[in-house]
């Protein structure tokens, strides 16, 4: 184990996307203890975010898994990815029959529990970059855009509880960690086998990035109304800023 864990720390690119990703998601939510940014613009924000997952599950991370598959078991992986996320978060983290109703630090709390959950599942998709080069870039990418909105969010709901300023920054960090945690715990593990896992775990990561961005993305962003071709702009434009990173791999 301890010879794995060498092996990570020689991972200098994966070392430097943990590190950028935890600075980001950081300022990310701590720009909100300084200034008011309407629920309008973080919506905005959020719809770019989910056209650069929904871009990265179906350009990059499963046509790569299916051509190296050799077992045929990626679609089954993409599946129980998202399953997986669907049941912590709808029947682990479920809020009970008062929904909205609840206190807005219940709620914020909640909200801190299943995002750091994405957060570290996030970190499985970082690990497979760091052994599939090609990959490596995009999943940052995607990671990037949505940790740092998702870190916005959250301390947004942290002012709307009332919370402390002491307590919001630690889970802030908390929350700001998991990412870096999840691949500090994986890239060791799957560089065991890299070879019999690369496409099973990228099938898991797709499945879990798609099921964030279809369901909780895009459900939040398209909830109202206001400015919706705006925000189905941004969502294509996201997608489009993948698929130019497609051609550039090429």
């Amino acid at each position: 184990m301890l010879i794995l864990f060498f092996h990570y720390l020689m991972n200098q690119q994966l070392l430097i996307y943990c590190i950028i990703i935890f600075i980001s998601a950081f300022l990310g939510g701590a720009v909100t203890f300084f200034h008011r940014w309407s629920d309008e613009l973080l919506h905005k924000f959020l719809s770019f975010g989910a056209g650069i997952f929904i871009g990265t599950v179906f350009l990059h991370l499963l046509p790569e898994a299916f051509a190296i598959d050799q077992t045929n078991s990626v679609a089954f992986f993409v599946l129980l990815g998202f399953m997986i996320v669907f049941f912590v978060e709808k029947f682990l983290f479920i809020k009970g029959k008062e929904g909205y109703d609840y206190s807005h630090l219940v709620i914020s709390i909640t909200a801190l529990i299943g995002l750091s959950l994405h957060s570290f599942i996030a970190g499985l998709g970082l690990a497979v970059g760091s052994y599939y080069p090609r990959l490596g870039s995009v999943i940052f990418i995607s990671i990037l855009a949505h940790k740092t909105t998702a870190a916005f969010s959250l301390s947004s709901l942290f002012l709307l509880a009332k919370m402390s300023f002491k307590k919001s920054i630690g889970f802030l960090l908390l929350f700001s960690l998991m990412t870096p945690l999840g691949a500090l715990i994986f890239a060791p593990l799957i560089g065991i086998e890299k070879g019999s896992l690369l496409a099973p775990l990228m099938g898991l990561t797709a499945g879990t990035f798609l099921y964030v961005a279809v369901g909780e993305l895009l459900p939040e962003v398209f909830h109202t109304k206001e400015n919706r071709w705006i925000k189905l702009l941004l969502l294509l434009l996201g997608i489009i800023v993948m698929g130019l990173l497609v051609k550039g791999h090429h």
